[in-house]
């Protein structure tokens, strides 16, 4: 099964958004690469994911409640 390497030259905002995944978490996640094909949806996509892990939006444990749930109802095997 192939695997997806994300864009392989991505534009000025997904280097800008690599730069600071890299410093943040020390490496570029996959998935942020591969939604460097769509830079609107890349946008959209960071922005979701900053407000969700925001702190004060929601409780951390309904938060990891809520992760546990999407992953038994998508058949997650992790």
């Amino acid at each position: 099964m192939l695997r997806s390497e994300g864009a392989q030259d991505p534009g000025l905002a997904a280097r800008i958004l690599f730069f600071f995944a890299k410093r943040a978490l020390g490496r570029v996640p996959l998935g942020m690469r591969i939604r460097a094909f769509d830079p609107k949806y890349l946008r959209h996509a960071t922005r979701l994911d900053l407000y969700s892990a925001a702190k004060g939006t929601v409780p951390m444990h309904l938060k990891e409640l809520a992760q546990l749930k999407t992953a038994v109802m998508g058949g997650c095997p992790f």
